[in-house]
């Protein structure tokens, strides 16, 4: 029973760290583009409504 458990442990660890990185790439994509649309002359605004970043964010960018 131990080795199940430990088994299902580790299985679910991965998981979440699978799903740590990939939230992490999706906000460093998300920033990107966030930081291109800014660069285009989009208003930080329409941004700030799009991307769910803080108009302070967007500036930081």
């Amino acid at each position: 029973m131990t080795y199940e458990f430990d088994l299902h442990e580790s299985k679910e660890e991965g998981r979440a760290e699978g799903r740590a990185e990939a939230n992490a790439k999706a906000l460093a994509e998300k920033k990107t583009m966030a930081k291109g649309l800014r660069e285009d002359g989009v208003p930080v605004e329409i941004i700030s409504k799009r991307t769910g970043f803080t108009i302070e964010e967007i500036q930081a960018l």
